[in-house]
């Protein structure tokens, strides 16, 4: 038997059915828009409401969350950009500048002659200042000696250890030098060979060596910086242009009578005579590259949070360079002073 419900009884959609409340049914369409609206949450984010209470966030609010993971991309771009730049500055930008300090070099050798002689009249020179010119003739190596051996030192040209004799004196005159940067001015010495000649002129007069061997040093060998009773000349750099794991050390015998101006010389520093690198540099060189991370990601997120990015990056983009570039300098200083 079929039972039919009059449409008078039917229940409405306003109606209930055993007490309890008949939500309308969607249309197959999905909600009406028209029956949509924005609510703003306490927290100023725009949300859509759906007549049955649902909530779904607008395009709008979707834009305004935090690209964390764009950010931290972002962070992993910035640290393989600052090893990038680390390697074009050791080598394309600090040959540039070893060039330059030459020339400054020389410059005041011109203006001020008489430099030369702070070595043979008593007096001690200041670091980094010009104190010798070696000659090296069959590598076509002509560079401005200073005084010192430490890793800002050597940024300048080949320098002349301290403690050690002075040029065309009595004992060993040690002159280390870079191998691979800052020019790399030593980078060829290892292939000279027994008999040929290196030239040193000073404030006592031109002294000519000759080569009597080329030889690596390592850890438990008697170290070539130490002084000793011939009056001769050691060259030391670098045993390897990819690390300093040793030391190659190119020995020559004075041609000739010393000279009697010579006079003995201060007290050799432990840092210099290991010819390590700057200890404090190393932690300047974290302090910087972790300071342009820091530039960087807050740069990406300024130019997502801002409407006109372009201004974001005029104004950033000397900040990152300037910090990125203060950190492969720190690194070059920490580096041992011979790389």
């Amino acid at each position: 038997m079929t039972t039919e419900i009059h449409p008078s009884i039917a229940t409405r959609p306003d109606q209930t059915v055993g007490g309890a409340e008949t939500a309308p049914p969607e249309p197959a369409g999905g909600p009406d828009p028209a029956a949509t609206a924005v609510a703003s949450t306490d927290a100023g984010v725009e949300e859509v409401v759906t007549p049955a209470g649902r909530r779904q966030r607008s395009a709008h609010s979707l834009r305004r969350e935090v690209p964390v993971a764009k950010l931290a991309g972002l962070a992993m771009i910035g640290v393989g950009a600052l090893i990038a730049l680390f390697v074009l500055y050791l080598f394309a930008f600090t040959p540039l500048t070893a060039s330059r300090n030459q020339h400054r070099l020389a410059q005041s050798l011109v203006a001020q002659p008489l430099a030369v002689y702070s070595l043979v009249d008593g007096h001690v020179p200041a670091q980094g200042s010009a104190v010798a010119v070696l000659q090296i003739p069959v590598l076509h190596l002509r560079q401005v000696v200073v005084e010192g051996t430490s890793a800002a030192d050597l940024m300048n040209g080949p320098g002349l250890m301290p403690g050690s004799a002075i040029p065309g004196g009595f004992g060993n005159t040690v002159i280390a030098g870079r191998r691979t940067t800052f020019g790399g001015p030593f980078g060829q010495l290892g292939t000279l060979r027994p008999g040929e000649k290196i030239h040193v002129f000073d404030g006592a007069g031109s002294f000519t060596y000759r080569v009597s061997s080329v030889r690596t040093v390592t850890t438990g060998q008697r170290d070539v910086v130490l002084p000793t009773l011939a009056n001769r000349i050691t060259l030391v750099t670098s045993n390897s242009s990819l690390a300093a794991s040793g030391r190659l050390a190119v020995v020559g015998t004075l041609v000739g009578q010393p000279s009697a101006l010579a006079k003995d010389r201060i007290a050799l520093p432990k840092g210099e005579l290991g010819l390590d690198g700057d200890p404090v540099a190393g932690w300047l060189a974290a302090l910087w590259s972790l300071l342009t991370l820091v530039v960087l990601v807050g740069t990406g997120w300024a130019a997502w949070r801002w409407r006109r990015p372009w201004l974001v990056y005029l104004f950033a983009a000397p900040v990152i360079i300037a910090c990125g570039l203060f950190a492969c300098e720190s690194v070059a200083r920490a580096l041992p002073a011979t790389f």
